[in-house]
């Protein structure tokens, strides 16, 4: 039975929704790497989108729980256990590695149930600055009983390991932080900027969604104050969400016309990155966003919220601005950019280097792997 264990390489992970996202990215990216080092890749999921889209041109094996929804629901969640055991029974991995909050309660409570060891990837806590206070004590006690059933624990940032080891401290030694990674592009999508346009405005991105965790909305009427001072800025939204149709509302109603353009959820963002100036994004809360580091390794010089993790990929005045959370100089360091070309190469071409030295994807996958061989050796 050991030595069957042993040469067993197969994971099952686990993610509530399929939706193109960081941890969607990042769970595709770990199941892609996986298989240099010998790992089978399983994928089990709430619902079909985009990640089992990924996951069928990998040739992974995909299951489909629809009673794994993201909202707590007790008749939902305790099927979703049994579903989950019952795919777990009929696999028999030797690891479950779990993704997201509501996957990571009910796939680690799975594994334990079949006497598998799983590992959990906190893709931000749940309970993290600027979540709503009774949510974040509801997360934080669940978390603290579900953490005596796991065996390690993913932070994908230095900011978030402090944080889980301050309000989990039962389980600080089961923590450990990988930044999210991700592999590199060609150089066409790089942004040149020896020969990039010298527009007479700022032309940014947001790769967002339009949820209460974004400020999308607060940019528009940042746009707004700035063409008012007689300056010029464009603001390109790539993202979905649930405050969609509100954003194109405010849009219109501030009369930002051209000035600002929704294209709603792409797949290709790293061929519309190098098109722009400035990589611009608002948070209310983080774990290590992905997107930032997309917008590292196309080269362009970043703008964000200085919340959870954000600090350890942007740094303030080197590849970019850290604003703080009620900052009122956003408007001033986006109107002095679209002046000034030269810091935003600089920026831009500081950021390209620190991507590649920090977050290539094999820095993340060689840590993944050793976490995994950690605990099969147990």
């Amino acid at each position: 039975m050991n030595s069957e264990k042993a040469d067993n390489k197969k994971v099952c992970y686990v993610i509530t929704l399929p939706d193109l996202g960081g941890a969607q990215s990042h769970v595709y990216e770990i199941m892609a790497g996986m298989k240099q080092y010998g790992y089978e890749a399983v994928l089990l999921v709430g619902k079909r989108g985009w990640l089992t889209e990924k996951a069928d041109e990998l040739g992974i094996r995909t299951y489909v729980i629809e009673s794994m929804a993201r909202e707590i629901s007790p008749v939902k969640d305790l099927r979703a256990i049994y579903e989950l055991r019952s795919i777990l029974l009929q696999e028999k991995p030797s690891l479950v590695h779990c993704h997201s909050s509501k996957a990571g309660i009910v796939g680690r409570i799975a594994a334990r149930l079949c006497n598998i060891p799983n590992v959990f990837t906190a893709h931000g806590w749940a309970f993290t600055d600027g979540v709503q206070p009774g949510k974040r004590f509801l997360y934080r006690n669940i978390e603290n009983l579900v953490g005596y059933i796991t065996d390690k624990v993913i932070c994908v940032s230095e900011y978030d390991l402090a944080l889980g080891r301050k309000y989990l401290p039962a389980h600080a030694d089961k923590m450990v932080a990988i930044h999210n990674c991700i592999p590199d592009v060609t150089t066409n999508l790089v942004r040149d900027w020896d020969k990039a346009e010298k527009r007479e405005f700022l032309n940014c991105i947001v790769v967002a969604r339009f949820t209460q965790q974004k400020r999308n909305i607060e940019i528009m009427y940042i746009v707004r104050e700035i063409l008012d001072s007689g300056k010029n800025i464009k603001v390109t939204f790539v993202g979905d969400g649930p405050e969609f149709e509100k954003a194109t509302l405010v849009a219109d109603n501030l009369q930002l016309g051209e000035n600002v353009v929704f294209l709603g959820a792409r797949t290709d963002v790293a061929e519309l990155l190098p098109n722009f100036d400035v990589f611009l994004l608002l948070s209310n809360w983080e774990g290590f966003p992905i997107s930032i580091i997309e917008a590292m390794r196309a080269g362009l010089p970043i703008i964000a919220s200085d919340v959870g993790g954000v600090k350890e990929a942007v740094k303030d005045g080197v590849n970019g601005y850290l604003v703080h959370k009620n900052d009122t100089d956003l408007v001033g360091i986006l109107s002095s950019l679209s002046e000034n070309y030269e810091i935003k190469a600089q920026f831009g071409v500081q950021g390209r280097r620190d991507y590649q030295q920090y977050f290539a994807v094999r820095n993340m996958l060689e840590k993944v792997e050793f976490v995994y061989r950690c605990i099969l050796r147990k």
